[in-house]
């Protein structure tokens, strides 16, 4: 009847084929030859039919052939750092790759609660949250697949990710041969002071704080309002412009991101890098190399990671047992860091 709108079951009649063999074209091409398909698809397309609802499709199958990415709290803060921005990278690279969609989804929803409860998605892939994270609770109330990136660590769950505690320990060795002992740590700030939750920035700076200690090395902790180089360049400021028997000679950065506006303030308060004080960071970021001078960090794949979650939380979703590969890190010094200067 005209004005109605075309269904399965009316491709079905006017091509002159039954109801299996249209739903056959759209979901399962291989079961047809290929002019059965075309002549299908051509009698649909005169009709006006799209094909089957994809929310039908989902129900009957009960997949929907998308995973939820979950990049820590607010997602226009993920697309700033250029970290996640790089592991995000890898998970639509591999998901391109094997034909699954993406959705990412933001952590936090209107009252606190998180969208992850209400996702259409197959498997969870959260990066960078933290393990009180609402949508920490709904990954695990909704009984799908789940994988992390670097944190949380979640029992029975598999992670992706380099040891924090131990490469941040390497920084605080490398920079104690150089004679350092006084030291400062840059993060971000923490949920007790009302910020946001670091826990991977929080293994980073417990691996190079305690190296430092046991070594009877001085260190404090400074925080920055956020993870970027204009919040890192504010938070030393101070510091950097302070007396030289406050000050101390090496600075570790929990991230590249961070170090950089370290090198900012200290070329703004006019101090020598490192003659007056060593800067270091980690990621391993493409402005690291690049940068003036060039940074000493911690190289590890995140593009890696990215792809390594995503083929985790396909493998899952097929029911298999899995393995999280070993992520292996480097330090990387170049010359941002130097021997300790003179008293």
């Amino acid at each position: 009847m005209a004005g109605e709108h075309p269904t399965l079951d009316t491709v079905a009649a006017a091509a002159g084929v039954s109801r299996m063999t249209v739903s056959n074209a759209y979901n399962r091409p291989d079961q047809l030859s290929a002019a059965t398909r075309q002549r299908v698809l051509d009698v649909a397309d005169r009709l006006g039919y799209a094909g089957p609802d994809p929310m039908a499709v989902s129900l009957r199958l009960r997949r929907t052939g998308t995973i939820g990415v979950v990049l820590t709290e607010q997602l226009p803060y993920a697309f700033a750092d250029p970290g996640l921005v790089t592991i995000l990278h890898g998970i639509a690279t591999e998901l391109s790759d094997s034909g699954t969609a993406l959705l990412l989804v933001p952590a936090h929803a209107e009252g606190g609660d998180s969208q992850l409860r209400h996702a259409l998605v197959d498997a969870v892939i959260l990066c960078a949250v933290s393990a009180k994270d609402p949508a920490v609770v709904a990954a695990r109330g909704r009984q799908v697949p789940i994988v992390t990136v670097g944190n949380p660590r979640l029992p029975h769950v598999p992670r992706v990710g380099s040891n924090n505690r131990r490469s941040s320990a390497e920084v605080a060795r490398h920079l104690l041969d150089l004679g350092h002992r006084r030291f400062t740590v840059l993060t971000t700030v923490t949920d007790e002071e009302g910020g946001r939750v670091r826990p991977i920035f929080d293994e980073r700076v417990r691996g190079f704080s305690d190296a430092v200690r046991s070594a009877g090395g001085e260190v404090s902790v400074l925080c920055a309002g956020d993870n970027s180089r204009p919040a890192g360049r504010d938070a030393v400021a101070e510091l950097v412009r302070g007396a030289k028997r406050q000050r101390p000679t090496a600075l570790f950065a929990v991230t590249d991101i961070l170090a950089l506006g370290v090198l900012d303030a200290a070329t703004e308060a006019g101090l020598t890098v490192p003659g007056q004080l060593s800067v270091a960071g980690f990621d391993d970021i493409a402005a690291a190399a690049s940068a003036v001078p060039a940074l000493t960090t911690v190289a590890h794949d995140l593009f890696g990671q990215g792809r390594a979650a995503a083929r985790l939380a396909r493998r899952l979703i097929a029911g298999e047992a899995v393995r999280p590969p070993r992520i292996k890190t480097e330090l990387v010094v170049r010359k941002s860091t130097g021997r300790a200067p003179r008293r």
